[in-house]
């Protein structure tokens, strides 16, 4: 039993760490990108519009975000979700919620709650 009550306490500790190894390392996203990652995605059909509330995906990237979203809300920039097309959408920093950026897709658009996503502005290509 303490042998099994071992082995389950060693894989809780090293499930984070493997979680992270999976993830994309930021260097090998093209130059002028971000990897973001959703928290909210919430679509209106009727409107045509879908808005999903993000921030950055690796906490490396966070003062990078963070200026981004400063100087650079209001503007149009492009996203890369999983289906890999690059699609444009309006970005808003939230000024409620330090971190955390908005976009504004026309809908349908591919995403989910807690997807990655890439973010470049339209000027990076």
């Amino acid at each position: 039993m303490r042998i099994a009550c071992g082995a389950f306490v060693s894989l809780l500790l090293i499930l984070p760490a493997l979680s992270k190894a999976q993830a994309v390392p930021p260097a090998a996203l093209p130059a002028g990108t971000i990897a973001c990652r959703a928290l909210e995605v919430h679509t209106d059909n009727e409107l045509k519009v879908t808005v999903v509330v993000f921030h950055q995906r690796d906490e490396a990237e966070r003062s990078q975000l963070a200026t981004l979203l400063r100087g650079h809300s209001g503007e149009m920039v492009e996203v890369q979700a999983g289906d890999g097309t690059w699609r444009r959408a309006r970005m808003m920093r939230l000024k409620s919620c330090f971190g955390r950026g908005l976009l504004l897709l026309t809908a349908p658009a591919a995403f989910s709650e807690r997807a990655d996503f890439v973010l470049r502005l339209l000027s990076a290509k």
